[in-house]
């Protein structure tokens, strides 16, 4: 257990760190990215009082986020601990990780990079073919089925000549479905509408994206579907 909440501590820490390089280095390919996601934090040599303090104050407030993160994380993987059997719990906090990492690349960029995605399609084919609550076929048709709903809401949306769902959405929702199914798709699909509508309508604005509210559904729904 004490195991499971550092490792999920330690990797919660470096989520803004690595959401925050995003915005500097995409468009990119997945080598150029992984070589560019670290940095050292440079403050500036000559005497400079009001910007040296304004450096300062982002990296405390990236400290503060980083500790939010690692307690969220580590919460998950603990959940993760307690809730899933054994031989299914790593396969569920690789894919909570996933996810959990690109939401605050999403809320910040308006974009689910293929850094994430492709990885999540991929290993939720592999899941499908081990973990035993779900066959390979219905790995299989849960992939279809997302790919089928989110390529028809694009199809349906372009008609109004409009852009809510973006194609990081598009593979995000078919590798949610090698992960979940069919079925939990189908529930992470309408939990996630809630999450979306409910803030967007308090703050009266019908764009935003649609990354974290899909996120957390499938979280709440991979609980659902693989829990003792």
């Amino acid at each position: 257990m004490f195991l499971s909440a550092a490792m999920g501590f330690c990797l919660g820490l470096l989520i803004p760190a690595v959401s925050g390089r995003f915005g500097k280095i995409l468009p990119a390919d997945p080598g150029h990215i992984v070589l560019n996601l670290w940095h050292r934090p440079r403050f500036p040599k000559v005497p400079d009082v009001p910007r040296t303090r304004e450096l300062y104050s982002k990296w405390q407030k990236l400290l503060a986020y980083s500790l939010l993160w690692g307690c969220i994380l580590s919460l998950l993987f603990i959940g993760s601990k307690v809730l899933l059997p054994p031989e299914i719990t790593p396969w569920g906090m690789t894919f909570i990780t996933l996810i959990v990492y690109s939401i605050p690349v999403d809320s910040k960029y308006c974009l689910l990079p293929d850094f994430f995605t492709i990885p999540l399609l991929i290993l939720g084919f592999g899941a499908g073919a081990i973990m035993p609550v779900l066959t390979p076929l219905d790995s299989f048709m849960g992939a279809a089925f997302g790919y089928f709903i989110s390529a028809l809401a694009v199809m349906l949306l372009s008609f109004a000549r409009s852009s809510e769902i973006g194609s990081g959405d598009v593979k995000m929702m078919t590798g949610l479905g090698a992960w979940l199914g069919a079925m939990g798709l189908n529930f992470s699909l309408m939990v996630s509408f809630f999450l979306f509508a409910i803030p967007a309508t308090i703050r009266t604005q019908k764009q935003g994206p649609y990354g974290p509210a899909l996120g957390i559904a499938a979280i709440i729904s991979f609980f659902f579907v693989y829990m003792k």
